[in-house]
């Protein structure tokens, strides 16, 4: 039996919210982290009078951080569980957000390369630990509209830090952004230490002596009866095999290709999208402060898409409703660009790109930890997302390449936009292959925004 079974149909507990609470907090102050050099890119193009190539290598820095982080450093999560690495990660992005400010015109750009990276490895490892929190603390029946929240919680953090931190930096500098972030980050790394609770799952796996007193602890905080044992282990077979080579075995391992290879197709659209429309904008009008502007536009398209797919996710299946939003992703990415720069029809065409392509998101991020048993998921997990990160990493340095060659906007956002369809089709194929009989395997839980906990 799993343990999040023991999860009430009931209101939540006051454990249960805080939990949740704090997980897309996190969330949060993720997005703002990712989208601070989108809206301080053309301060900082301006005040180190670097290329849009140079630029695009300091956008690519938090992406290559993300890569390290999920690949190599949120797999540890699995060992010595999800509440300290939720610990790790937040302060670490502190440290990271600390480096960038000392970046001058004679040092060049390189300290600020080395704050994205750093803060790149905290927000990759805090991917692994916040979606498992909140799949296992949510109540059945706020599930889908907890998980909407959660989809939309990165646009929110680039909502609030375009709309805010944003207009503050013509006057405050650059540097104003990244203090802002390392103060945010601080006060979360004390906060999760403090207030979120540990996996229930990986309490159950008994990966500790004090296992049982620790799950009986919070059962009783849930008000749920405890326990005389722990649950037979559902992970036997990675404790055999190790979790890394559970994620690259069998069907199990023909699937993470399939999510690892959509991903990267994904990040390579969604990551030229958010580093560069902004920017492409404000270049074209000779005007700086519309890159904030540009950034509340995607964010809040983002957090409308994300309510929407949220909601119907919770009566058609994620890997039938997420093909038709990334397809809508193509189309409308693709007019953004053959739209042009002319304000405010830039800002709206942005709007609706990012209604649609927020959704990919939301649907690698719910699809993908349901393919692994408990002692694999944040490996596998961070293994998909991790090396899916490599097209993010290429999109802002190729893009500024192709700018800098002489691509107009129309000719860019459509051929970035493409890639999206690859991403679409290998979420089919992965539903096509899981609704086919395998005798040998037992049927894990089909993805959705609603229902049973994972």
């Amino acid at each position: 039996m799993r343990i999040t079974e023991h999860i009430p149909q009931e209101r939540m507990s006051g454990l249960q919210k805080r939990a949740v609470v704090i997980a897309i907090t996190l969330v949060v102050l993720d997005g703002y982290d990712v989208s601070l050099t989108s809206f301080a890119a053309p301060y900082i193009e301006r005040g180190f009078g670097v290329s849009k190539a140079e630029l695009g290598l300091v956008m690519s820095g938090a992406l290559i951080g993300m890569l390290v982080g999920s690949i190599i450093v949120a797999p540890l999560a699995d060992r010595i569980g999800r509440r300290k690495m939720g610990v790790i990660a937040t302060t670490t992005i502190a440290v990271g957000m600390f480096i960038g400010p000392f970046a001058t015109p004679e040092t060049g750009t390189w300290p600020l390369v080395l704050s994205r990276i750093v803060t790149g490895v905290g927000v990759g490892c805090l991917v692994a630990v916040v979606g498992v929190i909140l799949t296992e603390y949510t109540g059945k029946r706020v599930y889908a509209l907890v998980m909407a929240v959660y989809a939309a919680a990165i646009n929110i953090g680039g909502l609030l830090g375009s709309m805010i931190v944003g207009p503050m930096l013509d006057a405050r500098g650059w540097q104003f952004g990244w203090w802002i972030g390392f103060v945010l980050s601080a006060i979360a790394a004390v906060a999760t230490y403090a207030l979120l609770p540990e996996s229930l799952a990986w309490l159950s796996e008994g990966r500790r002596p004090d296992s049982l007193p620790r799950l009986n602890a919070l059962l009783a905080k849930m008000h749920r009866p405890a326990l005389t044992a722990l649950p037979e282990p559902e992970s036997t077979g990675v404790r055999a095999k190790g979790s890394l080579r559970t994620v690259f075995t069998g069907r199990t391992g023909v699937h993470t290709l399939l999510m690892t290879a959509g991903y990267i197709a994904y990040m390579l659209s969604f990551y030229f999208m958010t580093n560069w429309a902004p920017s492409s904008v404000a270049s074209a009008n000779d005007n700086p402060a519309l890159a904030p502007q540009l950034v509340a536009a995607f964010s809040i398209g983002g957090i409308l898409g994300n309510i929407l797919f949220g909601y119907l996710g919770g009566r058609i299946s994620i890997r039938v409703l997420a093909p038709v939003f990334l397809l809508l992703a193509t189309f409308t990415l693709s007019l953004f660009g053959v739209v042009g720069s002319q304000m405010p029809t830039a800002w709206w065409t942005l709007f609706a790109a990012s209604f649609f392509v927020c959704s990919g998101t939301a649907a690698f991020y719910t699809i993908v930890p349901t393919l692994y048993p408990t002692l694999a998921r944040s490996t596998g997990f961070g293994v998909v997302i991790g090396v899916g990160r490599f097209g993010g990493i290429a999109a802002p340095v190729i893009g500024g390449a192709a700018f800098d060659a002489g691509w107009g906007m129309g000719v860019a956002f459509t051929v970035f936009s493409l890639p999206m369809l690859l991403a679409g089709v290998s979420i089919i194929i992965l539903h096509l292959a899981q609704r086919r009989p395998d005798a040998g395997e037992a049927q894990r839980p089909q993805p959705a925004l609603s229902g049973t906990s994972a």
